[in-house]
């Protein structure tokens, strides 16, 4: 610790020693005020564990209770796998599109 720390440090101890009655007071009363709203603001402990299973059944009920949505998703899939399946032209003349994109800025029409 350094001088300019053991001299705050000192100059602390002794305001703090150095305090009035009325100051001590209104800090003391400050105390317990502070003190007293956090416990009246506390929540349940039972409360956290009751809300998060809560959500977990409501999840659980959607889930269950709506298979209408995973059919879509499985739908889907299907509908991916066979455009996946079919034979793409596309990509046999990759070059002719690589070409037609570079000369779309050069054509006037």
């Amino acid at each position: 610790m350094n001088d300019f720390e053991r001299h705050m440090q000192s100059a602390l101890r002794r305001s703090e020693r150095d305090i009035d009655d009325d100051t001590a007071q209104r800090l003391a009363e400050a105390r317990r005020h502070a003190l007293s709203a956090t416990s009246k603001q506390r929540v349940p402990r039972f409360f956290v564990p009751a809300t998060g299973m809560a959500l977990a059944s409501v999840l659980a009920l959607v889930l269950v209770l709506s298979p209408d949505l995973l059919e879509d998703g499985k739908t889907l899939s299907k509908q991916e796998e066979v455009q996946l399946n079919e034979p793409m032209d596309l990509y046999e003349d990759m070059d002719f599109y690589y070409w037609l994109a570079r000369e779309d800025g050069n054509l006037k029409g």
